[in-house]
Formats: C-alpha cells, sequence, structure tokens
C-alpha cells in the first residue's frame, strides 16, 4: 500500500511545491531573476533538517449520528375485510421499540404486523399456496413459539393453527373464510346434496324397476283411472250447471233493466201507499201505549208507597208486642207470655221485617222503572217514525224516483257483466273440459307406466351418470375445502430485514388517513452515515477503522466502517462522493442522536521510524527520478536521489536510493535573496 501511496504523493507533492513556492515568492528567486537583476544581492539557501519520525495518513469527514437501517413502513397490499378509508385506529409513539410479531399499527381495526425475513411481501398468503414467502413466515413463527413443525413452502394446516394463534396472542381475529368463499362452499354443498339425492333417486328406480309394481301401486293407478274417468263424466254437469246459473244472472239483469224503464206498476204504489198508512197508524199508536205505559209506572209508584206504608205500620206493631211480651206482658189480655207466645211474636216480627223489606224493594223497582219510561217511550216513538220515514220515503221513490239514471247505469252494467260472464263460459268450460282430460291422461299414463316393461338399461345409466357426478361434486368440495380457510392479506404483515426496529416517526398519527408510507422506523443501534469523496474512496475499506470526534467527547470513540457504496451519488449524497455508514464500538452517547460530528479515517501509516523530509525538499529530473539537495558545511550542495513513501502530516517519506543520508543533514527547500 505504501508503493501505491507514493505515486499519488508525487502529484501532491508538485501542487503542494508550486504552492510554497508562490508563498516564498516574495523573498525566493530563480538563478534566472538573480542574474536579471541589476545588482543581484548574495543568493543563500533555505533548508530544513532531515528527520526520523513515524508519520501516519488520515481521511477525515463528517457524517450524521443516527439510529441505524432506516425504513419506510407502507402497505404492501389490501387489509382483511376493509374496505374505503383507511383509518389509523391504534399507533405506537416515537421512540416506541417494536419486536417481531408485534403491530407495528392498527388500521381501521386491522393489525400491520412486522415479521424478520429478507423477502419483501408480494401477494395474498393463502391455504394451498407454496413458495419462499411461506417458508420464510413459518421460520419466523417457530422462532415466536407458534409453528412447531418444520418449516416448508407449503401452506397447509399447521401454518393455518400456527397463524391463527399468532393473530389470538396479539387480540386479534386471523381472516378466515370470505363471504364469496362462503357462498361457494354452500354451492358445492348444495351440489354435492343434489347429486347424492340424484342417486338415491336413481337407484330406487332402478331396484323398484327391478321388482316391477306392487298390488297396491297398480291398485291405486287403477283408483287415480277410475277417479279421472269420474271426474270427466261429471264436468258436463258442472259446466251446464254453471251455463244456466249464467244465463238466469242475465235474465235476472235484463229484468231488473226493464223494470227501471218501465216505472212503478198501479200495484206497486197501492203496496207503497198501504205502507205508509200502516206506519202512520203504528206511530199513533206507540204514541197512546206510551202514554198509558207512563201513566201506569205513575201509579205502580203510588201503589207500592201506600203498600211500604202499611207494612212499615204492621211492622211497629208487631215490634212494639215484641218488647211488651219480653217485658213479661202479653199484649192481648196483659198475662205473661208462654215461651210458646214469646216465640210467635218474635216470628211475626220477622215476617213484618220482610213485608217491609219487600215493600221497599217494590217502591225502588217501580221508580226505576218509572225512570226508564221516557228512554223506553223515545225508543219506540223513534222506531215507528223511522218506519213511517222509510214508507213515505219508498212512496216519493215511486213517484218520483231519485237518481234515475244513475239506477239505471247500475242495472245496464250489471245486465253488461251477466253478459260478458256468459260469454266466458265456452272457455271456461273448454278449460274444465281440458283439465279433467289431462287428468284422466295422466293417470291412464302412469297406470301404462306400471304395466310397461321397464328400461333397465336406461335406468342402470341414470344411475351411473349420478354416481359420477356425485364424485365429481365430492372431490371439487373437497378442494374448496382445502383451499379455503386461515390467510394473511398482502397488507397485514411487513418483512424488514432485522428486528427490533424502534419507531422513528409517525407519518400517520391516530385517526388519520393512511395514504403511503406510514412510519419511518429504524434499528435499535446507532448508526453513523456520511459520505467521502471520490478522490478518497480507494483510500476506505469497509471493515476498516475510524474514528468519531466532537468537542463533546473527553475522547474520540472507535469505530468501525460497516457500509460503503460502490457507486457515488447514491442514498442522496452529492455525485462525487460515495455513502458510507460507521458503527461505534464503545455506546455512542444520547446527546450525540442528531448531530453531525467529525470522522477521522486512518488510511496508512509507517512501521517504525522513517526518513522524512517536507515536500518542497523533493524535485523530479528529466528522467523521472526523485532527488533531494543536501546542503554541505563547506557551503556546496549534493544530491541524493530517493524513493518517495507515505505523505502525512506535510512530510514525505524518503529511502535513499543512490547516496547516504545522516541524521541532521539539512535538506534544501528553497533559495532566498540576499537583503
Amino acid at each position: 500500500m505504501k508503493r501505491s501511496l507514493s505515486v499519488g504523493v508525487v502529484v501532491l507533492l508538485v501542487a503542494a511545491s508550486a504552492a510554497a513556492g508562490w508563498w516564498f515568492g516574495r523573498g525566493i528567486r530563480s538563478p534566472a531573476q538573480i542574474a536579471a537583476e541589476a545588482e543581484p544581492p548574495e543568493p543563500s539557501l533555505i533548508t530544513v533538517t532531515v528527520e526520523r519520525t513515524e508519520l501516519s495518513a488520515n481521511v477525515v469527514t463528517r457524517a450524521d449520528v443516527g439510529y441505524d437501517d432506516p425504513a419506510i413502513l407502507s402497505l404492501g397490499g389490501s387489509l382483511g375485510g376493509v374496505s374505503g378509508n383507511l383509518v389509523v385506529t391504534a399507533a405506537p409513539g416515537r421512540g416506541d421499540e417494536l419486536a417481531e410479531g408485534e403491530a407495528a399499527i392498527e388500521i381501521t381495526g386491522r393489525p400491520v404486523f412486522l415479521m424478520e425475513g429478507q423477502i419483501p411481501v408480494f401477494r395474498d398468503m393463502r391455504p394451498g399456496a407454496v413458495g419462499p414467502d411461506v417458508m420464510q413466515l413459518e421460520a419466523a413463527l417457530i422462532r415466536l413459539g407458534f409453528f412447531n413443525g418444520e418449516a416448508d413452502q407449503v401452506w397447509d394446516g399447521d401454518t393455518e393453527a400456527a397463524v391463527e394463534a399468532w393473530y389470538q396472542a396479539r387480540g386479534y381475529q386471523a381472516n378466515g373464510i370470505s363471504e364469496q368463499e362462503q357462498t361457494s362452499l354452500r354451492t358445492a354443498r348444495n351440489r354435492v346434496k343434489s347429486a347424492d339425492d340424484s342417486l338415491r333417486a336413481a337407484r330406487k328406480s332402478l331396484s323398484d324397476a327391478e321388482q316391477g309394481p306392487t298390488e297396491t301401486q297398480l291398485r291405486q293407478a287403477r283408483a287415480a283411472v277410475a277417479d279421472a274417468q269420474a271426474n270427466w263424466n261429471n264436468i258436463e254437469t258442472t259446466v251446464a250447471a254453471a251455463d244456466a246459473a249464467a244465463r238466469r244472472a242475465l235474465t235476472d239483469a235484463e229484468r231488473a233493466l226493464d223494470e227501471l224503464e218501465a216505472g212503478p206498476t198501479d200495484k206497486q204504489l197501492r203496496q207503497a201507499r198501504a205502507a205508509a198508512a200502516d206506519a202512520e197508524e203504528n206511530l199513533r199508536k206507540t204514541e197512546s201505549r206510551a202514554a198509558a205505559e207512563d201513566a201506569a209506572a205513575a201509579r205502580a209508584v203510588l201503589d207500592a208507597e201506600r203498600a211500604r206504608e202499611t207494612a212499615a205500620r204492621s211492622y211497629a206493631t208487631a215490634e212494639s208486642n215484641w218488647r211488651s211480651a219480653q217485658m213479661g206482658v202479653h199484649p192481648q189480655g196483659g198475662n205473661i207470655p208462654t215461651p210458646a207466645q214469646l216465640e210467635s211474636l218474635r216470628l211475626a216480627v220477622d215476617a213484618a221485617s220482610m213485608s217491609l223489606e219487600e215493600a221497599e224493594k217494590a217502591i225502588t223497582d217501580a221508580r226505576d222503572a218509572l225512570e226508564e219510561r221516557p228512554g223506553q217511550a223515545e225508543s219506540d216513538m223513534r222506531t215507528a217514525r223511522n218506519r213511517l220515514l222509510d214508507a213515505q220515503d219508498a212512496l216519493n221513490e215511486l213517484l218520483e224516483p231519485p237518481n234515475l239514471e244513475s239506477r239505471l247505469e247500475q242495472a245496464r252494467q250489471a245486465e253488461a257483466d251477466a253478459r260478458a260472464a256468459l260469454a266466458r263460459r265456452p272457455v271456461l268450460a273448454a278449460t274444465e273440459r281440458r283439465t279433467a282430460r289431462n287428468r284422466l291422461l295422466d293417470a291412464q299414463d302412469a297406470l301404462n307406466e306400471l304395466l310397461r316393461p321397464p328400461d333397465l338399461a336406461a335406468l342402470q345409466r341414470q344411475a351411473d351418470d349420478a354416481e359420477t357426478e356425485l364424485a365429481t361434486a365430492r372431490n371439487d368440495l373437497a378442494k374448496l375445502e382445502a383451499d379455503y380457510g386461515i390467510w394473511i392479506p398482502a397488507g397485514e404483515v411487513i418483512f424488514l430485514k432485522r428486528t427490533p426496529v424502534r419507531v422513528d416517526a409517525l407519518t400517520a398519527e391516530l385517526g388519520s388517513r393512511v395514504s403511503g408510507g406510514f412510519m419511518t422506523v429504524t434499528g435499535s443501534d446507532l448508526a453513523v452515515r456520511g459520505s467521502v469523496l471520490v478522490r478518497d474512496v480507494s483510500l476506505v475499506r469497509e471493515g476498516g477503522e475510524a474514528r468519531i470526534e466532537d468537542p463533546s467527547l473527553t475522547d474520540p470513540i472507535p469505530g468501525a466502517i460497516r457500509l460503503l457504496e460502490n457507486r457515488p451519488g447514491t442514498r442522496n449524497v452529492a455525485g462525487d462522493r460515495h455513502y458510507m455508514e460507521i458503527t461505534a464500538v464503545e455506546d455512542i452517547p444520547d446527546d450525540l442522536v442528531g448531530k453531525n460530528v467529525r470522522i477521522v479515517i486512518p488510511v496508512g501509516g509507517t512501521e517504525g521510524e522513517v526518513w522524512a523530509v517536507p515536500a518542497a525538499a523533493l524535485s523530479a529530473t528529466a528522467d523521472g527520478a526523485v532527488r533531494i539537495e543536501i546542503a554541505q558545511d563547506d557551503g556546496s550542495t549534493r544530491f541524493v536521489e530517493v524513493n518517495p513513501g507515505l505523505a502525512a502530516q506535510g512530510l514525505v517519506e524518503i529511502t535513499p536510493l543512490n547516496g547516504e543520508i545522516q541524521e541532521g543533514d539539512q535538506v534544501v527547500v528553497g533559495v532566498a535573496s540576499g537583503e
């Protein structure tokens, strides 16, 4: 490496020498310039001492401190059972750590899980799926403790069970059979049932044909033919009766129309006048009867009141006699009453009391009847008046019939309806006859079918076809049941190269809608991201040492170059720089997170002390050799051909090729004019 560096150093030395010449140009003159001056001063050499020292070279750049492996998370597809707006329903906080198998975010109630793997999600993973993505998922489920088998590339029942347990452990329901899939399964199961029913029916038909009709079937078939024949025989009677009824209805309608158009007869007028006279006489009699009944009710009240007074006096007498007897004096004769007399007097009191109660009840009934009389009389009078009014209306209608045109129109419509019904009768009769005939033919065909020898070969073919259809339907159902089950939509899992990760930024907060990336995550370890110039990239290698320096640090933090992009301009760096990542060997203080720090990358050094001179001391000859000029004590100089090596710290390593170098030698770096 030293030899490769030396070539580059020579080029750098030429530029450095030119700069140094300019710097010393104010006091340094070339021999041609000195000779050109009118009074040239005595020239003097500018020299420096050749050193024995240890050299080292560095590449210095700047870098930002942050967490490693930044990644923007976005949905890889749709979510299970979610349509329409995608709204964040649960989200972590900035700085939270997300482990493998955890939900990074919840969108419209569905989780978006993080898993570790190299293959990004590119499809929904369903039962029967085969591929490396399935194997990657199973490997992750093994790490999480949900999959007990060996990871392969086939989504089978063990995969479904592990996925379902994983979702349940995280508080979510795994995605199962969709409505469309349920419809397909239901259709397939119905097809199996229909095919099974058809096979059973075909086998029964074949079995029945082989055995022939039973006596019961023949008897029932002949009975059905007889019933159909009887129905056919009776249909003519029914049709004739219906036709006669239709003709009678037309006759009645025509008669009613004729009567309306001819007007009332003398007989109808006499009957109407007699009815009005009867109603008027009935009203008069009702009024007389009501008056008589009112008077009778009033007299009944007076009679009941007189009867009560009589009963009250009888009760008072009986009560007085009983008290006298109780005091030892019989009311008749003044003697001491005997026990029998006492009992007789007591019974007389009871009888008088009952008579009084009956008299009081009779008064109440008579008064109630008297009070009800006005209502009853009014009802009777109203009935009689209504009867009279109806009779008068009927008479007036005959004399001056109201709404005659309306009644005529109704009668004409009734006649038209009757004619239409009569006109429809032939069609209805034909339909009834056809129905009866078809019934008879069907019964005869059924009987003939029983009597006809069966086509066993055709029935066997039907049974075979039904059996084939059942097998096909069962196979199709089994395939659907194998294909449908627990599955993972592409949007519900994100594979990252490493976990756990840290939430660096949340672009879709709680309650917001998701569109594109929703979260930026980084690794849990800190990393330093920077770049190096294209001209220095050959000096830097992945795995090489680096130092992180900052004024806030007491000592530099040692690190290593983890990544060096082989193309310039990648990862948003300038076109003349190569992206680079550095990891620290020691912990980086939290105060440095987010800061821009100085990076020092050692790119070479000498093994021990070497001869070193300033770059200005080197000069090139016409044949391409490099030499230095050493000043002698007597004022003369001598040239020593050297091989330049590592350039660092303003010095260049030299190795003598022709001549000797001793410690303390003065090497010429320029010429100063005299004063």
